[in-house]
Formats: C-alpha cells, structure tokens, sequence
C-alpha cells in the first residue's frame, strides 16, 4: 500500500509547479486543443446555479446535541402541539430543500409515526412516515427515498415553498433529523417537484460529447479542453485505468485538482483495480473499464470560463497518461460565475475540533463536496459520528450543523450498503481484512453530497468543516475532499458597522457548535418593543445591507418584524430554545431601492412588539454591499404574431391574453375575444389560436403572424352564470394537464369571482371545482406560478375597502382548489386608486431577480410599469422602467433559466390581435 496515495510534501510541490507556470506558456506548450466542440444548453435546474441569490440564507434545523455533546435526538426546546412535536417552524418567506430523517428498523416497521407538512397554512401532506418516504404520499423516487434506497435514511428532495409560514410537526418516537432550507427575499423559487423529479432521473450519459483521442499526455503539454469565454456544460474523458491517479484537471489558474475527484469517483487509482467502480449521480458518472482496460469519465457540472481562461487535463509531475481521449460541449458564456474547485488532503487532529472541508471569502453557493474517508482504526467506524459544521458571513454560529457524518451524506447507521442516488451516494466501500466480523478491518469510503437543490449560500465568506468522531478527536483518519462552489466577483463587501446594544443582564454561553467551544459573556436586551438602528450608506456603490443579529435562545418563540424607513424588508423568528448554549445568530439580507442611499440616513426598525416570548438581542451588525446597479431596459420594434382583423367573420380584438407550450411543442394563445368594437361587459369567449413550435424568436423575426386561430375559434365560453368572463390565464399543472384560471363577471364589485377549468389537449376544456374565491375592487386578470408544490396567483384588486389604492393581490394554494387569504404583493400610493392602475399582473424570475409588470390604463392605454424585487411576494411601489403594452405577458427564448432572449406582448381593442416587442437589458 506504499503507492496508495501521493504525499502532501509531493502534492504540494507539484501546486508549487503549477502556479509558477504561466497560462501563456502552457498554452504555447500545449500538444492539443480539441478541435470541435459542440454547442449545448445547460439544463435549467443547473443553470439556476450560475445566478447569485444573496437573498437566500440557508440553515439546517437538525437535532444536533445542544450541548456540544454526541447525544444527538429530540431536544427539549421544541415545542409540543398535543402529541405532535413541532420539528421545524418557520416565518416569511422560505423553502424547504431536503428532509432527512432516520431511526431504528423496528421503530420504522411499527408504524406509528405520523409526519405533519404544512406550508401558507395548507397541509401538504399529512400521514405515515413510511408511506411518505416510500413514495405512497403523492411523491415518488428519487424525489423521496426510503431505508433501502438511502442506505438507512430516510431521504426528501421534495421542494416545499411558502410566502408566510411553514410547520412541520413529528408524533412518534425517536427520530433523527436534519432539516434543510433557506429563508430570505426569493428563497421561495426553484423548481416545482416536477421539473425536479425529470432533472434527477434523466440519463444526461446517453448523449455524451464525442472524445478526441490524444496519443500521450505529458508533464508541460496540458490538453485543453476549452478556452473562454464560454461555459463547458459537459466533458467525457477515456483513459486507461491505471492511469487515473496521475489525472489532474485545472481551471484557469487554479491548483489542479485529481481527476478522480473532479469526476465524482473520490478514489487515488492506487488500489489493485484501478479504484474505479461504475456509478452515475445527477452531476457525475464513472464506468469501470471494460476489457480493452479503458476506463470512462463524465461530469455535467457548468464550468464557466472568462475570456480566455482555460480548461485542461494535466499529468502528475513526471508522468505521462497514454491513451487519453477527451470531449466537450460548450453553452453561452456566464460571465458573473466562477467554478471554485477545493482539494484537500489531510489527517484528522486528534483533538476536539472540526477539519476545514472547504473555505472561500466570496460570495458564493456552495454546490458539491466530493469525500474519501480512510486510514480509521481497525474495527471502528466511529469516525462516521463526525458533524458538519458549516459556517457563513463570518458568523461563529454554524447555520448548519449535523447529526453525523452519514446523516450529511443522506445514509444512517454506518450506511446499509454501496448506492448512488441522485444527490448523495456512497458509491465506492473498500473492507480491507474483513474476517472475524470486520473486527480487525479496516474501511475506505467514496461518498458524495451535491447541494443541486439545495446550494449552500454565503455573502462574505464560508467555513465548511467535520469532525472526526464524536467530538472531533477521533485519529487516525486520512480526509481527502473537494469543494465545488460557484462564486460571484460582481458582489463585493463594503464595509461593516458593529451596533452594540444596552443589555439589561448578561448570559455566559458558548455558540452551538464543537464540543471545545468556550464560553464567553454577552450582554443581553429582552424587550418586546422597538428597536431604532440609524445609519449611511458608506457609498453611492452600495446596493445591499446584511443585517447580522446576536441574540440569546434561551425563552422561545421571538419574532420581530424588520422595516427599513417603513418598508417591511423581512422578520426575524426564533422558534426553539435552548438553555444549554444559548447564544445564537441570524441573518437578513436587505436589497436597497436605487436612489435610497441618496437619502442620507436610513432607518431600520426591528418591530418586536408581537413577539409571544420576550425578543432577545445582544448586538448587530450591518455589512455593506456594492454589486451591479439597476438594469437600464430597451424595447424592440412592436411585430404582430396573431391577426384576428382579418377574420371571415369580421374584426375582433384579443385582450387579456395566456400563451402556453403544449407537450408536442407547439403553441397555445388564448385569451379575451370579442368583435370590434370594444365592449367589456359582452366578452364571453376566448379565442383558441395555435404556433408550431418554433419559439418567440422565430415569431418576432417571422414576416407574418406565428399565430393563427384555429377552426375551433375559442377555448372556452361564458356559461348560463358567467354575465362575462375575463382574463384567462393557462399554466401546466403537476399530472402534464392545461389548468386554466379567469375572472367572472359579477354586478357586485367587490364579490369578484375566480374559477378554474382543465383540458388535456386545450380544445375540450371542463370546469372545475365552482367558484374558487371572490375578492374587492373588481378583482380580475389573474395569473398561476408555481414555487415548489406552492401554487400563487396574482391579480389586481385594491389594498383593501378602507383604502381603495390599486395594488396586486396574491394568494396561494396546493391543490389549485382551496385557497388562502390575500396578502399585496403591490401597493400603489393612496394617491392611485381603483384596480385599473395594477391590471394584468405577470411576475417572472431572471437572473436573480423577480419582475412585475401592470397596465395603468387611467395612466395611458398602453402604460405598462416594470417594478424588481428580489422576492416574488414583496415589490416597491417604484417602477424600473415603463413600457409601452397593454395586458403584457412575456416569454422568454429557452436557453438555460432565464437567460434566453426576453420578449412581452401587447394587445387590447382597436389592435386587430396580439403583437410582440423584445426587451434588452434584464
């Protein structure tokens, strides 16, 4: 076993190597450039990744010993409903990403925990913890995961979205868990279960680049494999088998790191069989070599590169790889995001401690950790009881912090067996010695976790750390990793102001965190009051404010809401206690209007005075952020995509209009259609107008209209009860069938009426489920996203009957039938009154951001306003820019989440039918 690994010193001095290289030089050295590369799109899942979401605060709620300590389980500070424990509560908007739970065989197999979901006050799902993870509950594999399939877990990727609150609540007996989320402005979007579900189980391997093949790879002649700007969004790499540990990837001037590790295997290629085994995970794929002693590599993780940075395959120092043959395939390049990728190799201390896995100071979402685990005592695992500890924004409270080493890798128990999920897997179990029960053996572990649905997101720094052992100290243990993040060099720190507090006592307390953390004193303010905090921006730069809050867990539940010179711009809420360590941290990210630094000094307020236990704070502080400024928008040409002035049977007009792709890829219009002229009271149709599947580019470049109406003319028609219906607006609902929500007339105004109908193929449509929900100010022109498996639907309507400002409504559901109340996602001045200043709301998600857009008819006929927010549920009554549509709905050409062409339509009477413009900019 002399050969089974490189040294650190040998390591170290081929880094050394490295970096003394320049880029010029190695590129003047280089033998190769693969001569083709085929251009392809990074799936959207992915492509959400190379966006920065600074807004997201992402935590695990696990039932981490609070002590510091390795009894890990139910702690006292959860509360109690009856017989439930409530195992996770959360206030704002959030998401959660993963659900990991585990107990013993037999306690599972009794059957008598009951799992409890509930989002916005919906239950999602209610029932046995069995029947959930075991895909009897509404969703199946690999969205959720059972004992066997999760190696002695219990696995959820099943992405649960709300705008206000969410609970989970837990009878039974006693069960490990780790809950993974994410709270802040936006940190409710992300696929729905569906979208989720077609990324993890697609097999990404069956249309690999084609591989150049390379006659020998030496030391100084790197083979590179594509240069920026550009985004690699595949390489498939073929070698022979032996010849693995001498692999190294570079990207641009980074130290190289091991191929295996790179590629997801997290072997050294040392071991008699090469160290290859054959697996594919949502990001990465091996297969172990066949006869002819080759052996295959594949990864799909997005590399961006910058203008002329590079991606290369380099030998170990005074190596050389025979047989090397390499392909990829390339997508737009993704300036804003760079692919950190962090090697380690390292022995555990031997003290009560935790091992930097990976550590960064940028902004950044961390999005894999590679593992191999060996070198352990004989007979003893134990080291599997290691936590991690993962620390952002410099604070000394972990936001994530685990249950074991396995829990974190989505197992229990030690792991039941070699898998590979699409998310985690323990892929690779070498048992050296394993006679007399493995007393004497010893364990090698290749194990993998990526964070695809769940990105670990950090502003200003992260440590990521584990254990070794129950306490950290447990030796000897060879860790060797790799970290993958994508950073984001457009955010940068400004600057920090510490706020310190009066405190009325003081509390000593350690931060929940390793055992050997000491303890220290910190004063302490419990109130349930105001707050004031002043202060000014340190530039014209500074676009966002990280408020970092130090407080004491010691009395649960504390909540208070934040304002920022009267905008409310987040809450804080602390549902659990804990006595034993009780100094705790928390963050809020705060985006800043665009003129709002040129007003001096800004105000925030931390409104306690609802808080049911007393609010807690000992000191603040507020970290400043300079980043892009707002987007400076263009409109296109206005080109018509459907006439409906030229109709046999007269002139008629489209207004509120919906367009859908049908699951042939084809198009779907429709939308209000009546005979010119204009007559709001006598619309009782929708047209039914179809596209092939060209796409909105084609139809904006297209000579004539994309669009056509079909023989059929109309989707659906008023019925008997129906004096008008208005507004309808189509979205693909979770079974592949076409849902569609619109507004009836009512003689009432403020008893405005919603209702649903459902077609498979968007011909024959069949109402559903009677009158939804009715609301003031002749609510209407309702519009469906999902976030999740949480429906929202917008719509203009008043503030409220007291104060008739036009604003935009939303509402949310699950099951599109049962509704909950509204809440204004827009509210104009006072001064804007009646709904008609907000109609025809649509929001979309674009790099980042949230956009809404409405007609201001009273304003101009064709006034649409454009407003940004980060969050979907939260828009400043200040409009970015103002376009010139009417009932605008917009569509975006596919290529990657949101980063396609942007186009809006425009269309209302005398227009003769539906136009279309290209916005530039976002």
């Amino acid at each position: 076993m002399g050969t089974h690994c490189k040294t650190r010193g040998v390591l170290a001095a081929w880094r050394n190597f490295c970096v003394r290289k320049a880029r010029r030089d190695l590129l003047r050295a280089a033998l190769a450039i693969l001569p083709f590369t085929p251009a392809a799109p990074i799936p959207p899942v992915l492509d959400d990744l190379l966006t920065f979401h600074p807004g997201w605060v992402t935590r695990s709620l696990t039932t981490h010993d609070p002590r510091g300590d390795n009894a890990d389980g139910f702690r006292p500070g959860l509360a109690m409903e009856g017989d439930h424990r409530i195992v996770f509560h959360a206030r704002g908007e959030g998401r959660i990403a993963r659900i990991w739970m585990t107990t013993l065989r037999e306690d599972l197999e009794r059957g008598d925990h009951e799992l409890w979901i509930e989002t916005d006050g919906h239950t999602v799902y209610r029932g046995s913890l069995r029947d959930f993870f075991e895909g009897r509950g509404g969703w199946s594999s690999p969205l959720v995961m059972g004992y066997a399939q999760s190696s002695g877990g219990l696995t959820s990727y099943v992405p649960f979205a709300w705008s206000r609150s969410a609970k989970i609540r837990m009878r039974g007996g006693l069960v490990y868990s780790q809950i993974t989320y994410r709270q802040g402005p936006g940190s409710a979007a992300g696929p729905t279960p569906e979208a989720l579900a077609s990324f993890m189980t697609e097999d990404w391997t069956a249309a690999l680049p084609a591989v150049e093949p390379r006659s020998a790879l030496q030391a100084g002649a790197p083979l590179v494999l594509a240069t920026g700007p550009a985004t690699v969004s595949q390489v498939h790499v073929q070698l022979p088998a032996d010849h693995l540990k001498d692999l190294a990837v570079r990207i641009g001037d980074q130290p190289p790191v091991p191929a295996s590790f790179f590629f997801g295997l997290a072997s050294d290629g040392a071991e008699p069989d090469g160290g290859w085994t054959s697996f594919r995970s949502a990001l990465h794929a091996a297969w172990a070599p066949a006869s002819d002693g080759m052996g295959r590599l594949a990864t799909r993780l997005p590399i961006p590169l910058s203008e002329g940075e590079t991606l290369a395959l380099e030998p170990s120092p005074g190596a050389t790889v025979n047989r090397l043959s390499a392909g990829v395939l390339l997508a737009p390049a993704r300036p804003a995001a760079r692919l950190l990728a962090q090697y380690r190799d390292q022995q555990a201390p031997g003290r009560e401690t935790s091992m930097p896995v990976f550590e960064s100071d940028a902004p950044l979402q961390f999005v894999a950790l590679i593992e191999n685990l060996g070198g352990g005592r004989p007979g003893d695992r134990s080291y599997l009881e290691g936590d991690e500890i993962i620390r952002t924004d410099g604070m000394r409270l972990p936001l994530q912090i685990g249950t074991g080493t396995e829990d974190y890798f989505n197992g229990g128990w030690y792991f039941q067996d070699v898998h590979a999920n699409p998310f985690s897997g323990q892929h690779r179990l070498v048992v050296r010695d394993p006679e007399d029960g493995w007393r004497r053996a010893r364990f090698e572990h290749s194990l993998y976790r990526l964070h695809v649905a769940d990105p670990i997101v950090s502003r200003s720094g992260t440590r990521f750390g584990f254990e070794a052992g129950p306490t950290g100290a447990y030796a000897p243990l060879r860790v060797r990793s790799l970290g993958l993040a994508y950073t984001f060099p457009d955010v940068r720190a400004l600057g920090e102001r510490a706020i310190s507090l009066a405190g009325t006592h003081g509390a000593r307390s350690a931060v929940d965190a390793e055992r050997s953390e000491p303890a220290r004193e910190f004063p302490i303010r419990a109130h349930r009051s105001k707050t004031r905090i002043g202060f000014a921006c340190p530039s014209a730069d500074t676009r966002a404010v990280l408020l970092l809050r130090t407080y004491s867990q010691a009395r649960a539940p504390q909540e208070a809401q934040v304002r920022l010179d009267g905008r409310d711009v987040g809450v804080f809420h602390e549902p659990y206690a804990n006595a034993a360590r009780s100094m705790a941290e928390d963050a809020l990210w705060i985006e800043l209007l665009p003129d709002e630094c040129q007003k001096g000094r800004l105000f925030l307020e931390i409104d306690a005075r609802q808080s049911p236990a007393p609010f807690s704070e000992s000191s603040y502080r507020l970290r400043f952020f300079a980043g892009p400024g707002a987007p400076e928008v263009t409109q296109g040409p206005l080109v018509q995509i459907l006439d409906t002035a030229s109709l046999p049977e007269g002139r008629h007009y489209v207004n509120d209009h919906s367009m859908v792709r049908m699951p042939d890829a084809s198009w779907l219009l429709t939308g209000i259609f009546n005979r010119e002229p204009y007559g709001a009271r006598e619309e009782r149709a929708f047209v039914r107008a179809t596209a092939p599947p060209s796409g909105p580019a084609r139809w904006y470049e297209a000579a004539a209209p994309s669009f056509t109406v079909t023989p059929e003319r109309v989707t659906l028609r008023a019925a008997p009860d129906e004096p008008w219906i208005w507004a309808p607006h189509v979205a693909r609902d979770r079974d592949g069938s076409l849902v569609m929500i619109y507004h009836v007339g009512s003689k009432n105004g403020d008893r405005a009426r919603f209702r649903l109908a459902r077609s498979r193929d968007g011909v024959h449509w069949t109402r559903e489920a009677g009158t939804l929900f009715e609301d003031i100010c002749v609510a209407r022109d309702p519009m469906l996203v999902r976030f999740g498996a949480l429906w929202s639907v917008y719509y203009t309507r008043c503030a409220s009957k007291a104060s008739r400002a036009s604003g935009v409504a939303y509402r949310t559901s699950l099951d599109l039938v049962h509704w909950g109340p509204p809440s204004m996602a827009l509210t104009l001045t006072a001064a804007r009154r009646d709904s008609g200043h907000t109609e025809s709301p649509f929001v979309f998600a674009r790099k980042g951001w949230f956009y809404l857009t409405v007609t201001s008819y009273p304003t101009g006929w064709d006034a649409t306003f454009l407003y940004r927010s980060r969050s979907p549920f939260a828009f400043p009554p200040r409009p970015l820019a103002r376009l010139n549509a009417h009932a605008a709905e917009w569509v975006v050409e596919e290529e990657g989440a949101g980063a396609g062409r942007l186009f809006f339509t425009h269309a209302g009477a005398g227009g003769g039918g539906v136009w279309m413009r290209e916005l530039s900019g976002l």
